[in-house]
């Protein structure tokens, strides 16, 4: 014992007590930096997802389904119901896209929609291949379904936060002689029904997809005619590039209703619309849609 108090007396405490302070200072604050900053991701994480912001992609099939003649909210059977399914795992944009830059491009076109214009308005090669990806994800996840394979329409949206609280990319699927009829925004508000009442912003952003789908049929059309260019999309900088694209796959298309289908009161929605600057055609020009694939 003797000896260790001989040594305590040996060392020098001018030197060793500040040396022993500062590194426990030191110590006490670099865990109060790292505590404060894990607290404040998990925070600002925590504040996303409140406020509906996220990085998901998600990949939804749209079909009609015709109301029995006996369901209580119409006794005709010209009506059709409108139902939405997810039809392949939630993915993220971190996990569909490895290059930051390309990220960053997707946030920002979808910080760009509204309502009136729900795709992302890809450009150019780098906006068609971020398009290409995606449908190129979705068709290899369906690709061994055992549904019978149909011609399907793909187009990636972001719907307006004003109007929708999850803030994410929505990839559509929807057959072409669906989204055929909702051109015509007067078959849309007579006779469409859903099955959430707040599911009536998804009956306008089908509706103004299948206005740009129609106006990119007319322009293919016209650039047939004019244009003997057969370059491959490979060389091809994509200056103008279909929006919404068309992809075989086989997808379950028994679904049903969940709920009483239900009739949107419009007179509620429109003038909010209006105010807005959204224009609903009243119709629209017909073109038939691609035949399926043999």
């Amino acid at each position: 014992m003797q000896m260790f108090f001989d040594w305590l007396s040996t060392l020098q405490w001018e030197r060793l007590f500040p040396e022993l302070l500062g590194k426990a200072l030191g110590f006490l604050s670099g865990f109060a930096a790292s505590w404060f900053l894990l607290f404040r991701k998990r925070l600002n994480a925590l504040q996303r997802m409140q406020a509906g912001d996220s990085d998901d992609f998600i990949f939804q099939m749209h079909q009609l389904s015709p109301v029995d003649e006996a369901s209580p909210a119409t006794g005709s059977t010209d009506k059709q119901v409108l139902l939405f399914r997810n039809v392949a795992p939630k993915t993220t944009l971190n996990d569909l896209y490895d290059n930051i830059a390309v990220r960053d491009e997707i946030n920002k076109l979808a910080d760009q929609t509204t309502l009136s214009n729900p795709i992302l308005q890809t450009d150019g090669t780098l906006g068609f291949e971020m398009l290409n990806d995606a449908l190129g994800h979705i068709a290899g996840l369906l690709a061994t379904t055992p549904f019978e394979r149909q011609t399907w329409l793909f187009a990636m949206t972001c719907e307006d936060r004003q109007f929708v609280r999850k803030k994410c990319v929505r990839c559509f699927l929807i057959r072409p002689a669906d989204l055929q009829r909702f051109a015509d925004w007067n078959w849309c508000r007579d006779h469409l029904l859903v099955e959430k009442p707040w599911h009536w912003f998804r009956v306008v952003a089908l509706h103004r997809i299948a206005c740009v789908w129609l106006e990119e049929q007319k322009l293919a059309a016209e650039e047939a005619k004019s244009s003997r260019d057969k370059d491959m999309p490979l060389v091809d900088r994509q200056v103008r590039h279909d929006r919404v694209r068309m992809l075989s796959v086989g997808l379950h298309d028994g679904e049903r209703p969940i709920d009483v289908p239900y009739q949107i009161d419009w007179s509620q929605h429109l003038p909010s619309l209006e105010k807005m600057g959204l224009p609903l055609a009243p119709a629209a020009p017909t073109i038939d849609p691609p035949s399926d694939p043999t």
